[in-house]
């Protein structure tokens, strides 16, 4: 009986780690979202100045964020979204803003997919 307990609480205990993880990665994936389109906006009106400060932040707080969960992570989709970060840094500094926006959209797209793969799905299950 004690074997069939613990094997029960060890199910669980997996079950909820993972409901964890998983609404963990959303929240951020989205806050992350949120963070970019405000950049966006600051690009749009021309603000560079408020749109560099806000990328300087955005890629210093994806950086610490994915230290942590980049063992939970694909690695190649963190670094992809650290390296598109900085790409869209330079583009604020250097004035191409049509490149920083098609920089953004490849953001927006790795950071939903990561999101995504998060997600319970039998693609994401095999």
């Amino acid at each position: 009986m004690k074997r069939t307990i613990i094997a029960l609480a060890l199910l669980i205990g997996c079950l909820s780690a993972a409901i964890f993880e998983m609404n963990f990665i959303k929240e951020s994936a989205d806050s992350f979202l949120q963070e970019i389109e405000e950049l966006d906006g600051d690009m749009r009106r021309g603000d560079t100045g408020q749109a560099g400060v806000l990328s300087e932040k955005l890629e210093r707080d994806w950086g610490n964020w994915a230290q942590g969960v980049d063992i939970l992570l694909i690695h190649d989709y963190v670094d992809s979204v650290s390296s598109s970060l900085a790409r869209m840094k330079s583009h604020i500094e250097n004035g191409g803003a049509s490149q920083y926006f098609a920089e953004s959209a490849a953001v927006k797209k790795a950071i939903g997919s990561i999101s995504d793969s998060e997600l319970p799905r039998w693609e994401n299950i095999l």
